[in-house]
């Protein structure tokens, strides 16, 4: 019981240990607060820049749903590649592809000693997804004068 009887000026020494862990608590508890503050600005900072970049993709979003309309695309096609909308009268079946092939197929001559013979037909097959149709379209030849 020593310990709590020693005077220190006038002043019991646990006392004055007491009155120092007292000051130490507020001043810790002070700094506690002010960096909680600078976490809730910032907190609030960061929450603002989310909804400022969420606002700028939903503004995306409708951009790219505008350049991505089917109709837009097929005009761009239209008058930059040249490109129009398949025929329907060169659309067909997977299962009559053979046909296809064998009513546009030349028959080969039986001269083995032919000059050169001009290049074989080729047709351009677009495969789609709706029902397994597809576009044939044939090449076309270009006669050279």
């Amino acid at each position: 019981m020593r310990l709590f009887e020693q005077r220190v000026r006038g002043i019991r020494l646990i006392e004055l240990v007491g009155v120092v862990l007292v000051f130490a608590l507020i001043l810790w508890v002070c700094v506690s607060k002010a960096r909680e503050g600078e976490d809730i600005r910032r907190i609030s900072d960061l929450d603002r820049q989310i909804a400022e970049e969420q606002e700028a993709v939903g503004a995306l979003k409708i951009k790219v749903a505008q350049l991505e309309r089917p109709g837009r695309l097929e005009q761009l096609a239209v008058t930059y590649l040249g490109m129009k909308p398949v025929e329907p009268n060169h659309e067909a079946r997977l299962e009559s592809l053979g046909e296809i092939s064998r009513a546009t197929a030349r028959p080969v001559a039986g001269n083995a000693a032919a000059p050169a013979a001009a290049p074989a037909a080729t047709a351009t097959v677009q495969v789609g997804s709706q029902d397994d149709l597809i576009a044939v379209k044939p090449a076309v030849k270009s006669e050279a004068h």
